[in-house]
Parts: C-alpha cells; structure tokens; sequence
C-alpha cells in the first residue's frame, strides 16, 4: 500500500434497504466477494455498520445530519492497495451510489479528490 496519505474513509449511507440489500448491491457494483457484512475487493474491505446515532430525517433536521444516516460504511485499504485506484474505486462507489438516488457523504482524508469533494456542501467548498 501507498503511504503517501491515510487511505482510510467512511461512507455514510441514508437509506431504508436492509443490510443485505445494500451488501448485494454494492458487492455488484464493486464486484466484490461478500463475507457476511462486509465485501472485499482488490483494492479494499468494505465492513456495513447500523449507525447507533441514527435520527429519522423527519424526526428532526440537524446540522451535519449525514453523521446520523442510517448505516455507514468503514473502508479500510488492501495491504497491496495503490492509492490512486483506491480513490478512484471509493469515487466510483459514490458516484454508482448518487446515480442509484442514495444520500451518501463520504469522510476521509482526500475528499477534494473525489466527486463532489466526497458529497458533503459540495456546492460550497
């Protein structure tokens, strides 16, 4: 792996599919292999989390309110993960994701490398 910058991200996901709808999904779009819930690709393990801090959005509306979206996902690189693929894979998730009509932000340290920096305030960074 790169050591260039932590590759580590967290994607959090709004969206009212059970678990094992959403690891069917992204397993297809990553092509990946699922073991329970989480996917491994080449370049990356992808582990699905229920949010413990989850909010209905109608409950109430908060600020930063993706950091209670209902499931997250932790993305750890591959030993022999490159960088710039990992990125581009973490890119091509999110944009299969907003394309699909999910609310996903992604949270790591290179979001101004990917698509709409990663999808949060976007419009204003």
């Amino acid at each position: 792996m790169d050591l260039e910058m932590d590759l580590y991200t967290k994607i959090f996901l709004n969206t009212e599919l059970e678990k094992k709808e959403i690891i069917d999904l992204i397993s297809k779009l990553l092509n990946g292999k699922v073991n329970g819930t989480s996917i491994v690709t080449e370049q990356a393990e992808f582990y699905l989390f229920n949010n413990g801090d989850y909010i209905a959005r109608e409950k109430e509306q908060i600020v930063d309110d993706f950091l209670f979206y209902k499931y997250y996902f932790e993305i750890e690189p591959r030993e022999s993960a490159n960088s710039s693929i990992y990125i581009l894979l973490i890119s091509h998730l999110l944009t299969e994701l907003w394309n699909a009509g999910f609310t996903a932000i992604a949270s790591c340290d290179f979001e101004e490398l990917l698509p709409r920096k990663g999808g949060y305030n976007f419009e204003q960074r």
